[in-house]
């Protein structure tokens, strides 16, 4: 896989992350900058371990079943991750949650807890990258970036102009895992 299709597929996941600190962020009565650090530093901490953990998966999913070509059936694999990952994105984008607005102070155990619930789908994507022979390293290195860039920017982007822009990052992460998978599947799928 080449290094763009990975950078797709690494900040599709991490626009999720993004729309999820805005909203945080338009929550918060001020900014404490050592707390924005601790948990800024958590996240990605937290985003390479379900990363790692994806591939692991995908390791033993190769060993377990013994594919001789697994880079094959991985490519058909990690189109599906990545498309339902983008449906999942798409229906965050669309469906309109109400968000009780109120300043208040958030805890870094409430940052986990919602970042928690997002680095979920970093496994597949972990998974689905394994599969296809992405570069590890390089793949850690990216999610370190974009994840850093994620919760930094969310929460500054909601602290000072809200979350209204929420559906429509859901909605730009979908496109580019739609992206990712489809071109995925014409080159390594199609025209193999």
């Amino acid at each position: 896989m080449i290094w763009l299709e990975n950078i797709l597929v690494i900040a599709g996941i991490s626009l999720d992350m993004l729309a999820s600190m805005e909203v945080q962020g338009a929550m918060l009565q001020k900014i404490q900058k050592k707390k924005l650090f601790m948990v800024t530093t958590f996240v990605v901490l937290l985003q390479c371990i379900f990363f790692y953990g994806g591939c692991l998966c995908g390791y033993g999913l190769e060993r377990f079943f013994g594919i001789e070509n697994p880079h094959r059936a991985g490519y058909f694999l990690s189109v599906l991750i990545f498309l339902f990952l983008g449906v999942r994105l798409m229906i965050k984008g669309i469906r309109r949650d109400f968000v009780d607005e109120c300043r208040r102070e958030i805890t870094v155990k409430q940052y986990v807890k919602i970042i928690a619930v997002s680095s979920v789908y970093t496994i597949f994507a972990g998974l689905a990258c394994k599969l296809i022979g992405s570069n590890l390293w390089f793949m850690l290195i990216m999610i370190i970036i974009f994840s850093f860039f994620a919760v930094f920017c969310g929460i500054y982007v909601g602290y000072n102009f809200g979350f209204e822009a929420k559906n429509k990052i859901y909605l730009i992460g979908a496109v580019i895992l739609f992206i990712a998978g489809v071109d995925i599947l014409v080159r390594y799928v199609l025209l193999a």
